[in-house]
């Protein structure tokens, strides 16, 4: 038997070195194909990696942009709130006027229709041209944006004592 082994160890070396050959050689295509895929798998991080930097980029993108529309949002608030308070004030000032024309009115009215003669036709007499115009001017001056106006511009008041040559 072991004649046999020994003169079969011939070509089982043979048969040896061609198993560790093919071994061998599947072992470098194994290596080979694990180098592939390790190439592969780097290349899918480094691409993750950079999805990874652009998604944090629009994040911040996104973030920042959603801050500045919070400001905006609370600034429109306040906005709001104000001319809601502007509105209120101006809606009481209207009142306020409209309750003064409605007892002036009624009191040309009592004064249209007085039982006093003399009271009656003073109240039906027509205004004079001069008059008018002076009430007109006054009313046009008291307006809170005409008083910037130089026609509404009051003359100064002089405190110097007339000089004597003038009296």
């Amino acid at each position: 038997m072991w004649n046999k082994i020994i003169n079969a160890t011939g070509s089982l070396h043979l048969y040896l070195i061609a198993a560790l050959i093919i071994v061998i050689t599947l072992l470098g295509l194994s290596l080979t194909a694990v180098k592939a895929d390790l190439a592969l798998k780097n290349s899918q991080i480094e691409t993750a990696a950079v999805n990874q930097r652009m998604l944090q980029d629009d994040l911040t993108v996104v973030t920042d942009e959603l801050q500045a529309q919070a400001k905006e949002r609370d600034r429109l608030a306040k906005d709001y709130a104000f001319a809601l308070a502007l509105n209120e004030k101006a809606a009481k000032a209207k009142a306020e006027i409209d309750r003064q024309l409605a007892d002036q009115r009624e009191a040309i009215k009592k004064l249209r229709t007085s039982a006093n003669e003399q009271t009656r036709s003073w109240a039906n007499t027509a205004v004079p041209d001069d008059v008018k115009r002076l009430l007109k001017h006054a009313a046009y001056c008291a307006h809170r944006s005409h008083q910037a106006d130089p026609i509404c511009t009051t003359a100064a008041i002089i405190n110097e004592p007339v000089p004597a040559s003038r009296m």
